[in-house]
């Protein structure tokens, strides 16, 4: 046998190895993703609905910060503004049943105590979202990039970290493999 078939069958067994070895950890670190994803995917409340809006928005907000942008910085904080507004609305209709999400207050939905001291809850923590968001449209008319991001993070402290400290369940458990490499 020469070389060249020596150095063919050489590589095809490598190739064929990181394959497997590939598959094996592809498969098995999309599966620890899962457990986390599905603990904060589940029915839709509020506070998890809020959340998403104001994540796609401030993602939004970021990059447009970054570009330079001060129009789209002050479109996507009205967006957030205008989002936590219809949420609030839907979340807590007037003269109508609150939905199923309310079970997991661990509240009574057909008590008007309970609803009330929840919604009181939830209308604090939009009030500061709002606030925060307009504050970031006001400073990015000044076209003065640092301040509307020092706007930016100060919401992202004021508003959304802090909410998340209390209100958030905790997040499981990081797999090893992550713990290792820092993630």
């Amino acid at each position: 046998m020469g070389k060249t078939a020596l150095r063919r069958i050489t590589a095809s067994c490598l190739f064929i190895v990181a394959a497997v070895v590939v598959s094996y950890v592809w498969t098995d670190s999309i599966i620890p993703a899962k457990d986390i994803e599905s603990k904060h995917t589940a029915e839709p409340t509020p506070t998890r609905s809020l959340m998403r809006v104001i994540s796609s928005h401030t993602s939004r907000i970021l990059e447009a910060i970054m570009n330079g942008d001060h129009e789209a910085v002050i479109k996507e904080s009205r967006a957030i503004t205008e989002s936590s507004q219809a949420i609030m609305k839907s979340f807590f209709p007037e003269g109508r049943q609150i939905g199923e999400w309310f079970k997991e207050t661990g509240k009574d939905s057909k008590n008007p105590e309970d609803v009330k001291a929840v919604k009181q809850d939830f209308e604090k923590y939009l009030k500061t979202v709002i606030d925060a968001a307009n504050n970031i449209a006001d400073t990015s008319k000044k076209h003065n990039i640092v301040d509307t991001y020092k706007s930016l993070d100060a919401m992202l402290k004021n508003a959304c970290f802090t909410c998340h400290e209390v209100a958030r369940p905790k997040w499981p458990e990081w797999p090893e493999w992550m713990k290792i490499t820092g993630g």
